[in-house]
């Protein structure tokens, strides 16, 4: 199950509980969600919605709710979905992180599939790779739909990899070529706001709307929405007891997001092969600097006369 935990418990008595392989990629986060990402049992388990329909692009008026209840399968051993076992390991998605910095707001993803090279499987004959990561805001103005897109794989010569047989064609050209004069988005934010904006998981070998369990959000990759600029995406791997985790980190501006004081964001990854998910959700706070701020202003207040 995934374990939310503060930074404060992540020390404390409650360390025992959560897996200690990442601990120091996300000691300085405010909140971190993590699953048991052993690959005999698959973040499905924590981080898929309790009794909610498969997903597109956007979730209509209210942020989805994530709840450790499960889903129902179609296909798989007990817990374990297909492929399961050490292939499933593979699309592990680890652990997910979140710290405000002033304001800025600081979103980490551990996960076992490479965004740089991704991950080529045999016995489907096909690529897979890490999705985007989705981020949902709501606040006194709405609901609103962004991505923060990922680094798009590539083989050993440097090209662009074809994932899934080619199903995510348009997320490649978009990440690759969609901003201005036909340069790269990758590690940018992007607004979505239609469903064909997103391309869902599918393709060869790949979990989709007529195999896949019920209850789980599809989105894997944005082909289409609004350059919002860079997020300043940083790529570094970390290994523990011989399994490498591949860290993506993105950096940007809360008003990006939301002018609000405080707001409420849904956030969402996939592998591109929907056979892995994580998921959170999490109030973001008043900026350290604001709250400073209006307590200075109180402090040097005049008495009334």
């Amino acid at each position: 199950m995934r374990t939310n935990l503060l930074v404060a418990v992540f020390f404390a008595a409650a360390v025992s509980v959560a897996r200690a392989d990442l601990t120091q990629s996300f000691q300085n986060f405010d909140s971190v969600w993590e699953i048991g990402s052993s690959g005999l049992q698959s973040s499905y388990f924590g981080d898929t919605k309790l009794g909610q329909p498969v997903t597109g692009a956007t979730t209509g008026n209210l942020l989805e709710t994530l709840g450790p209840a499960r889903v129902s399968y179609g296909s798989g051993v007990g817990p374990v979905p297909s492929p399961g076992g050490s292939l499933g390991q593979q699309f592990d998605q680890g652990v997910l992180g979140l710290r405000t910095d002033g304001n800025k707001l600081v979103l980490q993803l551990a996960t076992a599939l490479n965004p740089l090279t991704g991950y080529y499987y045999d016995g489907y004959n096909s690529w897979y790779d890490q999705g985007d990561l989705f981020v949902d805001v709501a606040d006194d103005a709405g609901l609103r739909h962004f991505a923060l897109l990922n680094a798009w794989g590539r083989d050993s010569d440097s090209s662009p990899i074809s994932l899934n047989g080619g199903h995510f064609s348009a997320a490649q050209t978009f990440h690759l070529s969609g901003g201005a004069g036909g340069s790269s988005l990758e590690g940018h934010l992007v607004q979505l706001s239609t469903n064909n904006q997103v391309t869902m998981t599918g393709g060869t070998g790949a979990y989709d709307g007529s195999n896949a369990p019920t209850g789980l959000d599809l989105r894997t990759y944005a082909s289409g929405g609004v350059d919002l600029g860079s997020a300043s995406l940083l790529n570094a791997a970390t290994t523990y007891s011989g399994h490498t985790w591949y860290l993506q980190t993105w950096t940007f501006d809360r008003s990006e997001l939301s002018t609000a004081s405080v707001f409420d964001i849904g956030l969402h990854a996939a592998a591109s092969c929907g056979n892995d998910q994580i998921g959170a959700r999490y109030t973001v706070p008043e900026p350290a600097s604001l709250l400073l701020g209006i307590l200075g202003a109180f402090l040097l207040r005049k008495p009334y006369a």
